[in-house]
Parts: C-alpha cells; sequence; structure tokens
C-alpha cells in the first residue's frame, strides 16, 4: 500500500479544537495544510515532510477523530502547489534535501495549534496584535532561542539585544497597562518570560555555550529518533539499485550478441539497405526465381544478397534434429546462467560499496549515515547473516546513543526548571536505557511539574520495584504518593527510605510532614 495518497484530499473535522489535541510541531505543520483542496502529495510536497512523517501524522489524526473528507475540486479549477526544489540524494543521508519554499501568504504553521475563534474574543488589541501574539504563543515548545529572536546562529550580542528590544515592544505586558486584554494576558506574560529568558542566556557566553551543547544534542537525537522510526526508509533506494543493475547486466547482454560478422564477410552498410521494388511494379530481374510461399528460397535468397551461407536444406520428410532443440536450451541455460552471475557480481560491488560508506560515516561516529548505508548493503544481500549481526550490532549502539543523546538533553532542560520537556526527555531515553535513575528522573520531572501524578507514580513504582535499596527512589515515591493525598502510602515509604538512610535530614523532615498530616 502506498504511503501517500496522489487523489485523497482531507479537511479538518468540524467542532475540532485543536488546542485539546495532543500534537507534535510536525502534526501542526501538516494539519495546517489540509485545506480540503490539497491531496496527500500535495501536502508532502509544500512540507518537504517525509512520507512516513506525513502518514503517521494523518493516521493519528484521523484516529483522534479530526479529519474528514473534502470533496475533490475538478481538475479544471485547482490551483496546483508549487513544487518544492531538490538538493541531492539518498546516498547517505536520511533523505534527499528538500528546500522548503515560502509558506503561502496569511498562513502560519502555528495557526493549526489553536482555535481560530481567539482571534474573535473582545480584547483591547487589534487583529494583526491578536494574530501575532497567538502564533508566537503556540509555537513557543518548538522553537529555539535564536527561532523565537528571529536571528542567526551566529548573531552577535547587537544583534540579539536589538532583536529582542522588537520583540519586547510586542510582547511587554506593561505596554497594555490599563487595557483589556482578556486571555492574551497570561500569553503575553509567558512570551515576555520566554524572550527575556533567550536574550539572557544568549547574551551570556557561557549560557550560550551550554545551550548551543544543548542544541546540537537536540538535533543529534532528532535524526537518531528518525533513522530508527523509519528502518525501511531506504527501500526506495534499494530498489532504484536493483533495476539499475538488472539495466546495465541486459545492456551488457545486447552489446555481447552485437558483434561484427567473421573476416571475409560483411554486412551491407546500415545507410544503404537494399532497395526491394514496390510489389505493384515488379520486374523480372528483381522477381526471385520461386514462389512466394517457398520459405525456405526465400531465406537463401535473402543469404546471398547478405553474404552468408546456409547449411543444406532438408528433405520435405527429414524431421527436425533433436540436437538443434539441446543446442537451444543450453544455449538459454547459459545465457541466463552468464545473466545470474552478473547481477550477483554487480551487487556485490554495490554490498561492498556501501559497507565501505558505513565505515567511513563510522569513522567520522555519524551512526546515521552508517547506519542508513549499512540497511542498504544489508537489503542488497538478505542472506548475509554476518552484514545482519553487524547492522544488528549498530542499531544497538544507535539506541544506546540516542539514549545518551536524551539524558544529556534532559539534564539541560531540568537545569533550566523546563520540567516538562525534561520528564519528555527523560521518557524517551527511558526506551532504550531503562535504568532506576532515569526511571526516577521521569517521575521527579511529572512530579515537579505539577502534571499527571498517576504517570509520575507508574514510573516511580518501577524505579523503586527495579532498586528498591535505593532510598532516593523511596522517597520520589513518596513524595508523589504525598502530593496525591495518599498519606498512608507516602508514609510508608519515607519509613522505609529512613530505613535505608537513617542519617539523612530530608527523609526525617519528609516523615515528620507525613506524621503530621496522618495524625
Amino acid at each position: 500500500m502506498a504511503l501517500i495518497d496522489k487523489d485523497r484530499r482531507l479537511r479538518l473535522a468540524e467542532g475540532i479544537d485543536l488546542r485539546a489535541l495532543p500534537l507534535t510541531p510536525e502534526d501542526a505543520f501538516v494539519v495546517s495544510h489540509l485545506d480540503g483542496s490539497a491531496s496527500e502529495s500535495d501536502i508532502a510536497l509544500a512540507t518537504g515532510l517525509d512520507a512516513t512523517v506525513i502518514r503517521r501524522s494523518l493516521d493519528k489524526l484521523n484516529g483522534l477523530g479530526a479529519l474528514a473528507e473534502a470533496r475533490a475540486t475538478p481538475a479544471s479549477i485547482r490551483t496546483p502547489r508549487p513544487a518544492p526544489g531538490t538538493s541531492g540524494t539518498f546516498h547517505l543521508r536520511i533523505g534527499p534535501i528538500v528546500e522548503q519554499g515560502a509558506a503561502p501568504k496569511g498562513s502560519h504553521s502555528a495557526a493549526a495549534l489553536y482555535d481560530p475563534t481567539e482571534l474573535d474574543e473582545a480584547v483591547d488589541l487589534d487583529l494583526a496584535r491578536k494574530r501575532k501574539v497567538l502564533d508566537t504563543f503556540y509555537r513557543l515548545n518548538a522553537v529555539s532561542h535564536y527561532e523565537l529572536l528571529g536571528i542567526d546562529a551566529g548573531a552577535d550580542k547587537k544583534a540579539i539585544k536589538a532583536a529582542y528590544f522588537e520583540l519586547v515592544n510586542d510582547f511587554h505586558p506593561d505596554r497594555y497597562f490599563g487595557k483589556n486584554l482578556g486571555s492574551f494576558k497570561p500569553k503575553l506574560e509567558r512570551l515576555f518570560a520566554r524572550v527575556t529568558e533567550a536574550h539572557d542566556v544568549l547574551t551570556r557566553p557561557a549560557a550560550r555555550e551550554d545551550y548551543d551543547r544543548y542544541l546540537a544534542s537536540v538535533r543529534r537525537t532528532q535524526a537518531l529518533d528518525r533513522t530508527l522510526a523509519n528502518p525501511g526508509g531506504h527501500a526506495g533506494e534499494v530498489e532504484r539499485l536493483k533495476r539499475e543493475i538488472q539495466e546495465q547486466v541486459q545492456l551488457e547482454e545486447k552489446a555481447r550478441h552485437s558483434y561484427p560478422p567473421p573476416a571475409g564477410q560483411s554486412l551491407p552498410p546500415l545507410s544503404n539497405p537494399p532497395v526491394t521494388p514496390a510489389p505493384s511494379t515488379p520486374t523480372p530481374q528483381s522477381m526471385p526465381s520461386v514462389r512466394p510461399s517457398d520459405s525456405e528460397a526465400r531465406r537463401r535468397a535473402l543469404a546471398r544478397k547478405l553474404g552468408v551461407s546456409m547449411p543444406p536444406a532438408r528433405g520435405p520428410s527429414s524431421p527436425l534434429p533433436h540436437a538443434s532443440d539441446a543446442a537451444r536450451e543450453a544455449a538459454t541455460a547459459d545465457l541466463k546462467r552468464r545473466y545470474e552471475e552478473r547481477v550477483v557480481e554487480l551487487k556485490s560491488r554495490q554490498v561492498q560499496h556501501y559497507v565501505n560508506a558505513a565505515e567511513e560515516a563510522e569513522s567520522h561516529k555519524d551512526l546515521v549515515s552508517a547506519t542508513n548505508a549499512l540497511r542498504i548493503a544489508t537489503s542488497l544481500a538478505p542472506d548475509d547473516n554476518a552484514l545482519s549481526s553487524r547492522l544488528r550490532e549498530l542499531e544497538a549502539r544507535v539506541q544506546a546513543r540516542l539514549a545518551a543523546s536524551y539524558i544529556e538533553q534532559a539534564q539541560y532542560e531540568e537545569r533550566e526548571g523546563r520540567f516538562l520537556e525534561a520528564a519528555a526527555s527523560y521518557k524517551r531515553a527511558s526506551r532504550g536505557q531503562p535504568t532506576p535513575r532515569v526511571l526516577e528522573r521521569v517521575a521527579h520531572c511529572l512530579y515537579s511539574a505539577k502534571a499527571d501524578l498517576k504517570e509520575a507514580a507508574d514510573f516511580a513504582k518501577r524505579a523503586r520495584d527495579a532498586a528498591p535499596e535505593d532510598p532516593n527512589q523511596r522517597m520520589t515515591l513518596g513524595k508523589i504518593y504525598f502530593e496525591a493525598g495518599m498519606k498512608q502510602s507516602a508514609l510508608a515509604e519515607f519509613e522505609r527510605a529512613q530505613q535505608l538512610s537513617p542519617n539523612d535530614d530530608s527523609i526525617k523532615d519528609w516523615l515528620r510532614r507525613a506524621r503530621r498530616a496522618e495524625a
């Protein structure tokens, strides 16, 4: 089944509140192109996203009941979307590099994240200002400090401050003192805080260096995640290689049978072929001396004209020699054997090429390119067990690297007080590294963010069960129980933690609080 349907046209279902849906930035980008007239193929071209990402987003939206079929727009009045330019090929990258075109006028990728009726709220802001506030607010979690300020990664301090003061002019709450802001007031406060954070981080060298390392970790995790999540993303490249190998072998076979005639015999020049008089004006000289129905005579006449010899004619009752059938079968078998051997040879060359490319990428610590190259090699040689084992080992290393990258990312987010983002990063890390420490950090960050306490307790219990003698695991679970109002369960965890670490003052403090609450 094709990933992308060229004819299917979708729109958002009526009454859908996008703010209530668990959408990722990629989901939002796809949603922003669901105008009812664009096909899935148009969306792929307009967004530049991988077909697998688009299909995953559409399936997710469909499962949430957010999609509806749209009637196809007649081809005569449909305005095609311009195709984005492409550069590069798959080879050793994740996929083709797509140069995304400018967004359609008046549209914004964040617009799909909020209900357009928010623009109708009766507040003391004009429509353009309301749209800017909403567009920026609803994409805060998806943009970097550089993107938020609208500056390059190499911008100097002067450029950072200029961009900051320009945004403050729009988002500083004091600018709207005395005005009715309604639901826009907390949004402006959040925007001002985030813009100020971006300014403060990027204007301090040490903080900026730390943040740049964090961004590098984010990019690395995204690339590794895409690679592991799309093990079949190289299928198109493999099919292209197989097709080219077959075409090359076929051309070689054609060339093999296009050799010149033996010495002493030559075919008439191709530029001057024999001219046969038209059937309506035959001449006695040009007429063959045999009946038109005599095929043997016609073959001999043609042979004389071409200057080649013919074997003696068989009598009318002579049976066809069995040797010629055997010879034909032998020739066919030989041709098939040569064809298959040549295909195997060319495949082997391609396999070695991609194995070498994987080794080269691995030497530069580029595990994404190494994995993609080795996947291609393995697909071309599916029976090579050693190669398959090597790929599994590499994918395991990628999984471990991915977990390490997510932990690095989560630690920065936790230090910055972005506990909900840190919880998500630790959670992703736990897929490849489900250690008690990582599981406990998921629980701790969910608790600190005052998020889903049930989910926090689930992770904390997994951490405690994996390391029952670690007082830290007991304390985290106890705090979550205490916050959830489960005082007896919290008390039991605190008492056990004190037994494991009797001199820890913080455990004693929590134990006293739990006992007072229980009394």
